[in-house]
């Protein structure tokens, strides 16, 4: 089967499909065969929904026949992170239990439906997201492309993976605390994490409502703009980006490959004509992990997530699933504290507090600055290796202040593992818009 359609943008196979270039199904064919080849050494995907998926292609190639396509994402291939209930796919959030669809689709999944995309399947994750790496011994592993003994980040792993391996043009991730950016930057792609808000969360496993996101991994701020605008509403009339960027050297780290990159891209900017500010932040209010929110919110919102989406065949709440052994016996620490309800509040009250501050500095320093967004690499650290899989180090200013943030490739590390480097905005679509002119340039840099 021909590997023609694995890279091609989306936008391009909608355009293919409008001029009868090429069809749904030879693209749904085509992703299909190659996953078929090369996934069982990737490990991207949990499920493979075959049938479904030429279904659907069958769909769309019937709408475009009839000149009535029903979206901007009509037959395009699309896979999910496997905490997104699916009533026709298993919704496993990275557990050993494999089994049990959900009761209904998740908001976004029916918006994706509606518009004509084509599901290809269930993506690995690290196990309930709790983590950075996708190394999940309930799983086969999932292989970073750019170098297969590297994880590919987490803990929407197999979201990168599919895109950069040519799976599928687009793939939804979720983001708390570094969950899209880092696969994303780890895997060479576009991941973006929209504002706290942006897109219905409704039947997505959640691990911290107030921090959770849904979002799009591509290998073009275009997709992503495209699959960001039907997950959520038409994009609105954005004023044009200053072309300004802040840099946080605070969050440059001490990897001499990822400060030497960043430097580099900055100074490509320069060169292009974009004005480059050095800014700082006050180091108080810096996202620190002395309080973990997940700890605070995460079993009451997953204990209601289960009530609501399942019935039957999935465990009634979180206290079952642990007292089932249906998790990695790494986190049963980490479950029996979440499990707690932790009585005194005042410690996350605080930190409720800390992050409004920090979202006020932030948006000031955008606005006094009049910057189009801040700037720092992705992650401070380069993967580790399957066999050592010690977390990324994700930077947690778009966590904390629900500020939108996008990844972009810059180059590589001498692992063969690219960089990126993360720019957060104050809208969503300002923020697109300005990452679709910095991209070009940091693309020339990671070349």
């Amino acid at each position: 089967m021909s590997d023609e359609f694995a890279f091609l943008p989306a936008g391009e196979l909608v355009a293919g499909y409008a001029s009868g270039a090429f069809s749904p199904v030879e693209v749904t064919r085509a992703c299909l065969a190659r996953i078929q080849r090369l996934d069982g050494d990737l490990g991207a995907f949990t499920h493979v929904a075959e049938d479904l998926a030429m279904d659907a292609a069958r769909a769309s190639e019937a709408a475009f026949a009839a000149g009535r396509p029903r979206g901007p994402l009509d037959g395009v291939p699309i896979a999910l992170k496997e905490l997104f209930a699916t009533t026709d796919m298993p919704t496993a959030a990275g557990t050993r239990d494999r089994g049990a669809p959900a009761s209904r689709d998740a908001h976004v999944v029916t918006k994706l439906r509606d518009g004509g995309a084509v599901l290809l399947g269930k993506l690995s994750m690290h196990e309930l997201a709790f983590g950075l790496t996708s190394v999940n011994p309930h799983l086969p592993p999932c292989r970073n492309p750019w170098n297969r003994e590297r994880v590919p980040g987490g803990s929407s792993g197999g979201s990168a993976v599919a895109v950069a391996a040519g799976f599928a043009p687009l793939a939804l991730g979720t983001d708390t605390g570094g969950s899209i950016r880092i696969p994303a930057a780890f895997c060479g792609l576009v991941g973006f994490r929209p504002s706290w808000g942006a897109a219905d969360m409704a039947g997505i496993a959640p691990l911290a409502p107030s921090a959770d996101t849904v979002g799009p991994l591509a290998h073009s701020v275009a997709d992503v703009a495209l699959l960001f605008e039907v997950m959520t509403r038409p994009r609105p009339t954005t004023k044009a980006p200053q072309r300004r960027v802040g840099v946080l050297r605070q969050y440059f780290g001490g990897c001499p490959e990822i400060i030497a990159s960043s430097e580099a891209a900055l100074e490509r900017l320069a060169a292009a004509g974009f004005e480059i500010e050095p800014v700082e932040l006050p180091h108080a209010l810096l996202p620190d992990s002395d309080v973990d929110i997940v700890d605070h919110e995460f079993t009451r919102a997953f204990d209601a997530y289960l009530r609501g989406n399942f019935i039957g065949g999935a465990p009634a709440s979180v206290a079952a699933l642990h007292a089932s052994g249906a998790f990695l016996t790494d986190y049963d620490a980490t479950l029996r504290r979440r499990s707690a309800y932790p009585a005194d509040r005042r410690p996350y009250e605080a930190l409720l507090e800390r992050r409004a501050a920090l979202r006020t500095a932030v948006l000031a320093l955008l606005q006094r600055q009049g910057l189009d967004a801040l700037s720092y690499p992705t992650s401070a650290v380069v993967p580790a290796t399957l066999s050592n899989p010690a977390s990324g180090l994700a930077v947690e200013l778009s966590a904390w202040t629900g500020l939108p943030s996008l990844t972009l490739p810059i180059g590589q590390a001498s692992s063969g593992i690219p960089i990126g480097i993360e720019l957060l905005g104050y809208d969503n679509w300002q923020l697109l818009d300005a990452a679709s002119e910095v991209e070009p340039v940091l693309r020339n840099a990671a070349a």
